[in-house]
């Protein structure tokens, strides 16, 4: 059996199955969970190899679509801190929230410090460690290292501004 066989059988047998999983992990949205599974779906297609050498096909379908679920949870939720954010700008008598840009500005004598870039994308951008580490060519453990460093560093950079 062929890649593309394969994958449409399980697609066949899971479809219901995992649409349904995905509707409730988020609340109810049906257009969103069948973006998600087929979003899923698509990484298995290319991914076909490695799901047609897996154990447990099925398993591996449901994990990278709790990935593709938790990556469209953090998109909504950025969603709508911006949107909370452009309100609140907007809105007369409010104090306006800092956005990372105002950051850049507020902090300008730390831009292009590699802790303070660090520690925004991780703080701010709610970008994990695993992340961080693969867009900067890192092992995992060499990142969480560099964030602990970056951590220091800044606590020590906002103690001297408040002497």
């Amino acid at each position: 059996m062929g890649g593309e066989e394969y994958l449409e059988q399980l697609y066949r047998g899971m479809y219901a199955q995992l649409l349904r999983y995905t509707q409730f992990a988020l609340e109810g949205d049906e257009g969103l969970a069948e973006e998600a599974v087929q979003e899923a779906f698509a990484i298995a297609w290319s991914k076909v190899d490695v799901l047609m050498d897996s154990p447990n096909p099925k398993g591996w379908m449901m994990e990278t679509l709790k990935h593709v679920i938790q990556a469209t949870r953090r998109s909504r939720e950025k969603a709508r801190w911006a949107a909370q954010a452009a309100q609140a700008a907007t809105e007369p008598g409010d104090v306006a929230r800092t956005d990372p840009e105002d950051l850049d500005v507020i902090y300008g004598d730390l831009v292009g410090e590699t802790a303070y870039e660090l520690m925004k994308e991780y703080a701010l951008e709610h970008q994990t460690v695993a992340q961080l580490a693969r867009a900067r060519g890192l092992s995992l453990e060499a990142c969480k290292k560099q964030v602990q460093r970056a951590r220091k560093k800044l606590k020590k950079y906002f103690a001297k501004q408040q002497e």
